[in-house]
């Protein structure tokens, strides 16, 4: 009888014990380690019919880590010279997602930008859908602005 007592108790711990461990990992909903809740959106102009389809190229003159919002993760942003539109103030995306786009950018490449942009303070804001160096092209979001870093999209 004591022998099944002790059986039991070292079972119920046993269970106690794997659920204290497993139950976290459950309720996280994570996708894994590395995982962030994405709080980039599409981008939205803030003045309706002042920001336009953007395509320039010029040379870097900065690599920036910033963030568009409070909420958001730190960002990498560049100013870039063009000879046609002035200085631009360009707005890559998450740090943790260019980091593992195996890329590199310092200052006095030459790049060509696709993107959104709005002039602010006499200085053009550009979001970057795309950004091409020689032969590499990165892609950051689609047409409509919605970042690639996001796992489901609506529709």
């Amino acid at each position: 009888m004591k022998r099944w007592s002790l059986v039991g108790t070292s079972v119920l711990g046993l269970a106690v014990w794997s659920w204290t461990m497993v139950a976290p990992a459950l309720s996280q909903g994570g996708r894994g380690q590395g995982f962030r809740p994405c709080p980039y959106t599409a981008y939205l102009c803030p003045v309706r019919h002042t920001c336009k389809p953007l395509e320039a190229s010029g040379k870097v003159a900065q690599v920036l880590t910033e963030a568009l919002e409070d909420s958001m993760h730190p960002g990498m942003a560049l100013v870039v010279d063009t000879k046609t539109q002035g200085r631009l103030h360009v707005h890559l995306g998450p740090v943790w997602y260019l980091e593992r786009q195996e890329f590199v950018i310092v200052p006095g490449d030459e790049v060509g930008i696709k993107g959104m942009g709005d002039k602010k303070d006499g200085q053009m804001d550009v979001i970057a859908y795309e950004l091409t160096k020689g032969d590499h092209v990165l892609h950051l979001r689609d047409a409509q602005g919605r970042p690639n870093w996001e796992a489901w999209r609506q529709r």
